[in-house]
């Protein structure tokens, strides 16, 4: 007779408690076979979950997907514009070749098909440096849109530490609500180098000021530099980065975005084996949220950079559809066609708008306190394939994983990791 799981959470401060109704409970447990029993004592709401190990996963990922807020539409997000003076004017200029790869249309997590023609024109910002306003009313509007007690959408670096204290509160109630479950909550931080990208301009040939930039809702942050690319033994040299000498050559990875339900986005991870020559499932992400995204526009040629904060937790695969998906197909294919090991078509019966990302290029870096690595991602979704070039950098301290007891040092890394990239952006130009 199968073991019987038996366990109560306090869901009190759960976002969608008030929705979660009788009705729902009886779908929940006529779909998993478990037994679902909420108490509300007028003061804590509890949830308790009985059933088989089967019986008892399901039912609870199933209320976890409906009591948590899940997004991929960060939910802090910033553009601080690298200028000291406030009150520059501003112009819009052309992507061209030089400037930036055109080879990503949403990010290295997007669940979009990136194979659309560019038919969109993009502009990124320029400072006008020789500006000098004599519009005093124009230069008052400035200063007290600047002055701001909480930041803008659009700010200036002196808002920097504004928008880092709202990131924090905002991881902090993340971990305080994740503490309903006690699967660990995982944060993965990033900087991305590429440029933010601008479109649907009425007057892109006019210039304007900060204010009139907030305006602009549309936008994309398109990924790659080859500035970064061509001048990295620059920087190599002036920041000590040395080739990682632990990371394999052969070292595999492939991520599969899929979305099991309206709203709600999940990644599969996968690491290649190379004694048991196959790929294994490494991380199951579910409830994946991109928790913020600020972005330092540099306001010239130079490559623009974000910093891109999502987090998960981790729920294991053993015996489950997924694993068995996935050895399935590895034993009905022995070669990889176009670089690419799992096709979408393949995963769809499970996965629903699967999105395969395989890496088939990787080089790491590393100092002191960082690492940088330069990857060639190929992407399939529905039989279209397009290739990305990323160039991600990370602070050490980032490895360790983040909870409420090392919340203030791991912000304290953010902002040394931001000037550390200034400084980077600054020696290439």
């Amino acid at each position: 007779m199968p073991k019987i799981i038996k366990k109560t959470f306090d869901i009190t401060k759960c976002q969608k408690l008030s929705q979660f109704n009788k009705e729902i409970i009886k779908q929940y447990e006529k779909k998993t076979g478990a037994r679902i029993i909420v108490n509300n004592n007028g003061q804590t709401t509890t949830l308790t979950i009985s059933g088989n190990s089967s019986q008892f996963t399901k039912a609870k990922v199933l209320i976890r997907d409906f009591l948590e807020k899940t997004s991929f539409i960060p939910e802090v997000c910033y553009f601080i514009l690298d200028d000291p003076i406030s009150d520059s004017e501003l112009k819009f200029v052309k992507f061209d070749e030089e400037t930036v790869e055109i080879n990503d249309n949403g990010g290295d997590d997007s669940d979009s098909s990136l194979d659309e023609p560019d038919r969109i024109t993009y502009y990124y910002i320029e400072f006008l440096q020789d500006h000098k306003t004599d519009d005093n009313d124009n230069s008052k509007r400035s200063e007290e849109f600047l002055n701001l007690i909480t930041p803008y959408k659009f700010n200036t670096f002196n808002k920097f530490n504004d928008c880092l204290e709202r990131l924090s509160l905002k991881i902090k109630v993340t971990i305080e609500r994740s503490l309903a479950f006690p699967d660990k909550i995982i944060f993965k931080p990033k900087i991305i180098f590429g440029k933010l990208g601008f479109y649907d301009i009425t007057n892109p040939e006019e210039p304007f000021i900060l204010q009139e930039c907030s305006k602009t809702v549309n936008n994309e942050f398109r990924q790659g530099s080859p500035l970064i690319k061509e001048k990295f033994e620059i920087l190599q040299q002036k920041f000590g980065f040395e080739l990682d000498s632990e990371q394999s050559i052969n070292k595999g990875k492939v991520s599969i975005f899929y979305v099991p339900i309206a709203n709600k986005k999940r990644r599969i991870s996968l690491r290649r084996s190379e004694q048991e020559n196959k790929w294994e499932v490494a991380v199951h992400a579910h409830s994946l949220n991109r928790l913020a995204s600020i972005d330092i526009i540099s306001g010239s040629k130079a490559p623009d950079f974000r910093l891109s904060l999502k987090s998960f937790y981790n729920l294991p695969s053993e015996d489950s559809e997924i694993e068995k998906t996935v050895n399935n197909i590895q034993s009905r294919t022995s070669n990889k066609k176009n670089d690419m090991w799992f096709k979408s078509k393949d995963l769809n019966v499970i996965m629903k708008r699967a999105v395969v990302r395989q890496f088939i290029e990787k080089k790491r870096y590393k100092n002191e306190k960082f690492s940088i690595t330069f990857s060639k991602v190929k992407q399939e979704e529905k039989g279209n394939i397009t290739i990305q070039n990323v160039i991600a950098l990370k602070h050490h301290f980032w490895g360790q994983t983040i909870n409420l007891n090392n919340i203030e040092e791991f912000m304290m890394s953010i902002a040394e990791t931001f000037y550390f990239v200034r400084e980077m952006v600054n020696a290439l130009v």
